[in-house]
């Protein structure tokens, strides 16, 4: 296939390093780039790569303004394409009919996306397709624990919720009476297995993945949410994400963690249906942007020798027993000084000049919602099951 003609993208959630990648990526292959937060000091907002900046409400709270306020944009600039980048693709799932036909969303309808996205439905969903699973049960209040029969450390988590938020290791046997019960937003408790851990980030066009990179959990926020970025080939991943999206017909973003148990295979944890920290790992010159228009014939992979890392992220919480593992403080610091930070680029310095800033209006937004400082930067693009209609 041809290379893409120049093309108006609008990027969502510009405060992420994940959007300030793409739309340099984007920039870099001659398209125009728009940037959209609900926050004034996003860090994209300030990229060579970013041609305009639009503040909008806040997706979580105000999710009809916000789908308006990007339709409206979406007209008036002409943009052929939105790109979400965190769970406001939910949001926007559910009302794709306010924006002009000629745009397209680059996402898949709202029964897909939640689907994914609930890590409860999302198990069902492997199992109605007889994919392994680890062993899971759906914990929705008292008579869901009382019913509980692992014989073995398991998970609880959230059904929606995400990387950087807590995941409970509960021992059969330990008192679960602090657990409050959200009738939207219940509990999943899933089989804790111990393994090799993977992450993986696929752009994906009806079914067809036209770019993917596999990457291990090294460094990560509590052990789930990655700091860093080595380019890995896991040719049993691959297959199994080929297979799944294309029966799931699936277009957009998406993101899996897998766990590699010695003796009893792969298991898929669960499912992002948006972007992932994978588009990071990506360069200029293998024109990612191809695999966003469908116009890629070979499946587009990261230089197998990429090693970048948030280095805020690592500062931060890299060098903690948490993130780090097994790996030791001397580990680490040479891991540290042999990555490349994601932030900083030739010639785009702007956004690593005013990262400090930027991080002074996220601790704005964790005094304001009274959360963490992982959770507040994402918090009012979070999606807990909530529908618009409703």
């Amino acid at each position: 296939m041809g290379t893409s003609e120049r093309k108006h993208v609008l990027i969502t959630f510009g405060r992420s390093f994940l959007t300030l990648e793409l739309a340099r990526l984007m920039s870099a292959a001659g398209h125009r780039v728009t940037i959209v937060d609900s926050i004034p000091i996003g860090i994209t907002r300030f990229s060579h790569a970013t041609s305009a900046f639009h503040r909008v409400p806040a997706p979580k709270f105000e999710p009809r303004a916000y789908c308006h306020a990007l339709a409206k944009i979406v007209a008036d600039e002409k943009v052929d394409m939105v790109i979400p980048i965190h769970e406001e693709t939910d949001i926007l799932s559910m009302m794709v009919d306010i924006f002009p036909p000629e745009c397209e969303l680059f996402l898949s309808d709202f029964d897909t996306e939640n689907r994914l996205h609930n890590k409860f439905e999302f198990q069902e969903l492997l199992t109605a397709r007889r994919i392994q699973t680890m062993k899971y049960a759906e914990v929705r209040g008292p008579q869901d624990v009382a019913a509980l029969d692992f014989d073995a450390p398991f998970a609880l988590k959230e059904c929606y919720s995400r990387g950087s938020q807590t995941v409970h290791k509960v021992s059969p046997g330990d008192s679960l009476d602090w657990l409050e019960f959200d009738p939207l937003n219940p509990w999943l408790a899933q089989e804790w297995v111990s393994g090799k851990q993977y992450c993986t980030y696929s752009v994906v066009h009806n079914g067809r993945i036209h770019a993917h990179a596999t990457y291990p959990v090294d460094y990560a926020i509590g052990g789930s949410s990655c700091l860093n970025f080595r380019s890995v080939q896991h040719d049993g991943i691959y297959a199994w994400i080929e297979d799944f999206v294309r029966e799931m017909n699936f277009t957009g973003q998406v993101g899996f963690d897998f766990i590699e148990h010695p003796e009893r295979g792969l298991y898929c944890i669960e499912c992002n249906p948006r972007a992932t920290s994978g588009i990071m790992m990506f360069a200029p010159e293998d024109r990612v942007d191809r695999a966003f228009f469908g116009e890629n014939d070979e499946v587009i992979t990261p230089d197998a020798t990429v090693d970048k890392m948030i280095g805020l992220g690592m500062l931060i919480y890299g060098w903690r027993k948490d993130s780090r593992g097994d790996r030791s403080i001397r580990q680490f610091l040479h891991d540290f000084r042999g990555a490349r930070d994601v932030v900083g680029a030739p010639g785009d310095n702007r956004p690593a000049l005013m990262l400090p800033l930027a991080y002074l209006g996220i601790m704005r937004s964790c005094i304001k919602y009274r959360v963490g400082l992982a959770e507040g930067f994402m918090h009012d693009h979070e999606w807990d099951g909530l529908r618009i209609s409703e």
